[in-house]
């Protein structure tokens, strides 16, 4: 061997050396990434412990949330319970005959003349549908009671004015058609 293959040989295992040098490097820096890998997992598993800690407690809030929604709907409707008790009290009553008078004594008490009688029972019946500051428009002087009878009114309702007519056959109100003024206008 001659000095010539003598260098060739030392130059390539100097190479094959610095090669093998930088992939063991660069080995080393893949397994530290790899222990880095291990710290994101133990990471991900804590955080993974939290997420189901705040989810619990996310929870419990809603839980909360609805119970305080649920009392406060029971305190409203313990204030609606009142409001209609008083309403019940200021709602107009009409007297009707008493349970045991014998029909004769019922009749007596309505109005004798059929146009009287007519605008008892419709105001009667307006009355009972909420209506209030009730104006008969038609003339009942010379209404006969067993024909059919379109009494026009105005009235009242939650302080909105309506128009309309009632119609009555055969002394009873068969029908009633009233529009609020709202309605009426384009």
């Amino acid at each position: 061997m001659d000095t010539l293959q003598f260098t060739l040989f030392f130059l390539a295992i100097v190479v094959g050396y610095v090669v093998l040098h930088l992939r063991l490097v660069r080995f080393e820096d893949h397994l530290q990434k790899l222990t880095g890998i291990r710290s994101i997992d133990d990471r991900l598993r804590s955080l993974d412990d939290r997420m189901r800690l705040l989810v619990e407690t996310l929870e419990k809030l809603q839980l909360d949330r609805i119970e305080q929604r649920l009392d406060r709907l029971h305190d409203d409707l313990e204030d609606v319970r009142e409001a209609t008790g008083e309403v019940r009290t200021a709602v107009v009553q009409i007297p009707s005959a008493p349970a045991g008078a014998p029909l004769a004594a019922a009749a007596v008490a309505l109005p004798e003349a059929p146009g009287a009688r007519i605008a008892a029972l419709v105001e009667g019946r307006l009355l009972q549908l909420g209506y209030g500051n009730l104006q008969i428009l038609t003339d009942l002087g010379d209404v006969r009671a067993d024909r059919d009878v379109e009494v026009q009114v105005e009235c009242e309702r939650n302080s909105m004015p309506a128009k309309g007519r009632v119609l009555v056959r055969n002394g009873a109100v068969r029908d009633v058609a009233l529009q609020t003024v709202a309605h009426m206008f384009p």
